[in-house]
């Protein structure tokens, strides 16, 4: 039996790690990704602040594809059991279903990231910008067809960004997420060095020192807590044994 929980446990271990990782790769791809490609679109004619700042917070909706792969992958089970009475859609009771749904809906619609649209939206509206869009795009500088294609890659990295902040925050910590996203800022600098010719400056190589610095020193600090509590733990292997010896 304690060999079961052992392994449970190594298993439960295991999965979290890789969801970590998982999580850290979205949030990298959406943390360095958000703004170069928000830079790409003001670089080559694009000048719509209204409208890149509601792509960057419009794209919730998108989070709501792997619950549509989910629910597609669930049909298929059930239309190819033989009892479909024994795959359930659902396998939760309906009151707890329902308040998750309300929550998952909460979370995923993201108050603020809502309010933000709503409000660039009406920026947009007042600031003639739905008019003006057919013409920013065809004088674009990579084509109009690239025009859309980084608008819509506006909104789908940066909800990446987002994604990932939350899943590094469930998987590990808010700390560990704000570690992460600070890493990314002197990361933003040196692609936008690589892909855009910038210039690196002083203030960008100060910038990443101290993010690396910060970096090293959260996981020193994750080892040396990780080290003092293994020294104080006590052996599970002990207790049988103190066990016997009183008994004698």
């Amino acid at each position: 039996m304690a060999e079961e929980v052992r392994e449970a446990k190594q298993d439960n271990r295991t999965m979290k790690r890789i969801l970590l990782m998982i999580n850290c790769i979205i949030l990298a791809i959406g943390a360095s990704g958000g703004p170069l490609i928000s830079r790409l679109y003001f670089l080559h004619g694009g000048n719509r602040v209204w409208l890149s700042s509601f792509l960057q917070a419009a794209g919730f909706p998108i989070i709501l594809l792997p619950l549509f792969i989910s629910f597609f992958i669930r049909s298929r089970q059930i239309t190819s059991s033989f009892d479909s009475s024994k795959v359930k859609m659902v396998t939760m009771k309906l009151p707890l279903f329902v308040f998750s749904a309300i929550i998952g809906v909460i979370i995923a619609l993201d108050i603020m990231c809502f309010f933000a649209a709503l409000f660039s939206l009406v920026g947009m509206i007042a600031n003639n910008d739905f008019k003006v869009i057919p013409r920013e795009a065809k004088h674009f500088r990579l084509g109009e067809t690239a025009y859309y294609v980084v608008l819509i890659g506006i909104a789908i990295i940066w909800q990446m960004n987002y994604l990932g902040a939350i899943g590094v925050v469930f998987c590990a910590s808010s700390l560990f997420s704000g570690v992460c996203v600070s890493l990314m800022v002197p990361i933003i600098e040196i692609l936008a060095i690589i892909f855009y010719k910038e210039k690196f400056t002083a203030e960008k190589g100060v910038s990443l020192i101290l993010s690396i610095w910060g970096f090293v020193s959260y996981f020193y600090g994750e080892y040396k807590q990780a080290k003092k509590m293994k020294k104080n733990q006590v052996p599970t292997n002990e207790f049988p044994q103190n066990h016997s010896t009183s008994n004698l």
